[in-house]
């Protein structure tokens, strides 16, 4: 049996056809999927194109991280927040 959508949850609860305790059973069931929000970096040029900063470590594929690499990363995270605009795309 697949999952619905949380889209089409609401819609069939809308028309009548499920109520909202069968909705909440669904859940809990795991037969209605989540919403997913995913929120993206973002900066402005002063030509008013938007670019988005992305961070990678060339020759890591296959490794684990160092500690180092987690710490620069927790920093890298901390400047996007204060710096870049967060938009957040919800439903994708």
């Amino acid at each position: 049996m697949g999952k619905i959508t949380v889209k089409d949850a609401e819609a069939l609860q809308a028309e009548g056809i499920l109520s909202e305790t069968v909705v909440a059973d669904m859940r809990e069931k795991g037969l209605v999927s989540k919403e997913r929000t995913s929120f993206t970096f973002t900066f402005k040029t002063p030509e008013n194109r938007v670019v988005v900063p992305c961070l990678y470590f060339k020759g890591a594929k296959g490794t684990t991280k160092s500690k180092k690499m987690v710490s620069f990363i927790t920093d890298y995270n901390e400047l996007l927040k204060k710096y870049a605009t967060n938009t957040n795309n919800k439903t994708k």
